[in-house]
Order: structure tokens, then sequence, then C-alpha cells
């Protein structure tokens, strides 16, 4: 029994006509009465009386219409479920989901590629940015939106977003009393909060270096793995800090934010890109999916390019695309 076969008899179980049966099926009808005579011979079982004036099906014939419909339907879904597969409409897609981009540009991404690919599973996994490295090299998940330059030979990024970074100061600072943007060399007696350095991350390299463009080596007091985490440290007193500008939308009492002052020509360091990343040699269709999905997103929205101004930072107006920090 072949599907091909099962086809033609359920054309002709409908038609009961050879002639009308044979054209629906675009064959001639020697064909289809082979098939159909394959198909009870292999069955051991008749399938159609035939007389000179009409076909009609027997109750083994009657039998069979519903089983082949539910077989010839099986493997219509099965074909259609592993194009929707090989083309990342359908599958599991398991998204680092951690840092205060849960609160903004996660939610823009997920929405508009659940309205896109609405068979997708989609799975969160909580962790700071700086974990999601490991964890897309390890499979664990498929897409993390980490801050770019990624140093991973086995990584690759899609940028999504682009902002400026400012200095954030506990309340009772010196520096916290006066108004506008500040340089990094202003900073050279305070000790710094930082994040945790891990690998692929580059955010400890770029501090120095800007620190030492300014002719003073960083005094680092703490680390820690998330913007909440470092920005709470600082509330406590303990050190400045220098985070992606918007993560003032975090509110976080004891705290105040000033932009950081670009030097010329600018450096580096004093804006922060984001991008979506993946492990080039384990990435699902899936997942390179809704790397389409959020680089048509950037580019309609004009995000890739966005950058916070300093005026928005010093009015506390905040990013247009909300708290987008590690």
């Amino acid at each position: 029994m072949d599907l091909r076969q099962l086809r033609y008899f359920l054309v002709l179980s409908e038609e009961l006509n050879f002639t009308r049966a044979a054209a629906r099926c675009n064959v001639s009808q020697p064909p289809l009465s082979r098939a159909i005579a394959q198909l009870e011979n292999e069955l051991q079982a008749t399938l159609f009386v035939r007389d000179t004036h009409r076909v009609s099906l027997t109750a083994a014939g009657t039998s069979l219409v519903e089983d082949a419909r539910r077989i010839l339907a099986g493997v219509n879904e099965a074909g259609e479920k592993a194009r929707s597969i090989a083309l990342g409409q359908r599958g599991t897609l398991k998204l680092g989901f951690g840092g205060s981009t849960v609160y903004s540009l996660w939610p823009r991404l997920v929405r508009g590629f659940r309205a896109a690919s609405p068979n997708v599973t989609i799975k969160f996994l909580s962790m700071p940015v700086i974990e999601q490295i490991e964890a897309l090299r390890d499979a664990r998940i498929d897409v993390g939106l980490i801050r770019e330059p990624i140093l991973d030979e086995l990584l690759a990024t899609q940028t999504v977003y682009r902002e400026t970074l400012a200095v954030v100061l506990p309340s009772a600072h010196p520096l916290a009393a006066t108004e506008g943007a500040i340089a990094i060399q202003e900073l050279a007696s305070s000790p710094f909060v930082t994040y945790e350095p891990r690998r692929g991350f580059s955010y400890h390299a770029d501090l120095h270096a800007q620190c030492r463009i300014a002719g003073f080596e960083p005094m680092i007091a703490h680390e820690a793995p998330s913007t909440e985490a470092v920005i709470g440290i600082v509330a406590c007193g303990e050190g400045v800090a220098i985070v992606p500008a918007s993560a003032e939308r975090l509110h976080m009492h004891g705290v105040c934010f000033r932009p950081l002052r670009a030097t010329e020509p600018p450096q580096p360091f004093e804006s922060v890109t984001f991008g979506l990343a993946w492990n080039k040699l384990s990435a699902s269709a899936v997942a390179l999916e809704f790397v389409a999905h959020a680089r048509a997103w950037a580019e309609k929205s004009g995000i890739s390019e966005a950058s916070l101004s300093s005026a928005n930072i010093a009015s506390g107006s905040g990013s247009p695309m909300g708290a987008i920090s590690s």
C-alpha cells in the first residue's frame, strides 16, 4: 500500500466512476485501474463492485475510506509541520531573559515574532545578560541579548539597539550636586562599581582603556552581575558606575544619573550597542527566523541607529525604548 494508491482510492470512492476519477487524478484510466487492482491484491479484499452500469463500494471499501482519509491527513500534517520547522515557523525557542531589557526591548520583539510565528513555543530562561554568553555556548539558550562587541568565535550577533552611556553616582557624591555631563577623568578619585568580568564581555577592558586615556587607573571596589545590582551598590554609597543611559528608568532611590561627556574624537566606550546573539554552530531554524524578524523590526523602527541624547539623560526623560541594560 502506498500513498498514491490511497489517493486514487479516495477519489474513486467519491466519483464512483473510473473515467471521472482518472481525470481528477490527472492520469489516464489504465494506471488508475492498475493502482486500484494492486491495492485490492495487497489487502486481499475487494474494495469496489464493478459492472457495466455502475461502480460501488464494498463493505471493506467503505471501511477503508475513513482510515485512508485519516492517513492522508496525517501525512499532509506531518509534511506541513516539517516544512514549518525548516522555515523556523514551528519548534521551540529558548530566550535568555534578563536585565532591564525584560521590561522594554524583549516584549516588543517577542510580541511581533509571536504574531508572525504563532506555532513556535517560546521558553524564557532568566539570567543576567553577562551570563548569556556561556549559556549560548552551551546551547542552554538559543538567543540572548548582549552588549556588543562579543569577543567569542562561536557566537554571531545582530545589532538591534545603540545608546549612550551615563555616570551613576550616589546621591551624596560631590559630583551629584553639579549639573551637566561628567568627564571620566572627574571620577579618578572615586571607587568604581563594575560588572563582573566574563568571557567575551569587554566591559572591563573598555573601562580600563578609557580611564588610561584619561590618565588614571580605575579603582574597582565592587563587581556585580547585572545593572540592577551595580546601581544598587552605588546607591549604598560604595562607588560610582558607568552604565547604559536608559538604566535611569529603573528609578532606583539613592542615586543620580549624569551624561558621560564625550571626548574628541569620541571613544568606543562612550556608547553601548546591544545585539541579539546566537551560536553559529547550533542555531536552529527557529532561532534564525527570530533574528531575521528582529533585524527587520530594527531596520523598520530605526532602532539600530538610535542614540540617547545627553539632554534626555539630564532631564530624566530616558530612552525612547525604555530601560535597555545589561
